[in-house]
């Protein structure tokens, strides 16, 4: 017990010597992979969303407040949507496509992030924070080999800009000069009826 006393007594010696006096502003900037759950009968169709976007950083010895803006879009996978069509349509699912149906989320967030365990280059970390989302969908249309399906449209819904919520974890890398960062977090969307639920990993650089 005592030698591991020691150990945390020590490593906190090395953070506060290692880390300087006051908060550091640090600028930064990453890219998206995400994963989206929307409600609906296009719940099963749309792919894995991309983008990216830009963060600043206030650092403290173990927590950083992050503010960010991202951009992320996902587009219908009509291979996706013929697999969950196939079981009412047979064959003929073959034959049909989604046109359009483009969604896009363009949101600001204040995460707090939380270090775990406080090594020399390797850092894990906890993160979570509240923001907004604007989230807005093409108009939608289902088409079976090029013709419009009827009632098979869906109108765009246009931007709305909603709170949101996030949990997550990640690690930084730090490095002379600059961190590297590999994030994921979970992202509750507060829009009319069902909630909006979309999974982003960032890879992001900070300087």
């Amino acid at each position: 017990m005592k030698r591991l006393l020691l150990c945390f007594a020590l490593l906190a010696a090395w953070v506060a010597n290692a880390q300087p006096l006051g908060p550091q502003l640090k600028f930064g900037v990453h890219g998206n992979v995400a994963n989206l759950n929307v409600a609906g009968p296009l719940s099963e169709v749309y792919g894995l969303g991309y983008g990216g976007g830009a963060h600043l950083d206030v650092k403290f010895v173990l927590l950083s407040v992050r503010v960010s803006g991202d951009f992320i879009t996902f587009s219908p996978d009509n291979d996706k949507f013929r697999s969950a069509i196939s079981p009412y349509l047979g064959s003929l699912a073959s034959g049909v496509t989604v046109e359009g149906g483009r969604v896009n989320i363009l949101s600001t967030n204040v995460n707090a992030k939380f270090v775990l365990l406080p090594l020399p280059i390797v850092n894990p970390y906890l993160t979570g924070g509240v923001g907004l989302a604007s989230f807005s969908v093409g108009e939608t249309k289902v088409l079976s080999n090029g013709a419009p399906v009827a009632g098979g449209t869906t109108p765009a819904v246009p931007g709305e800009t909603k709170p949101s919520i996030n949990i997550g974890a990640g690690v930084d890398l730090d490095l002379p000069g600059l961190s590297l960062f590999l994030e994921a977090k979970y992202f509750w969307v507060f829009t009319e009826g069902d909630k909006v639920k979309f999974l982003p990993i960032s890879l992001g650089i900070t300087f």
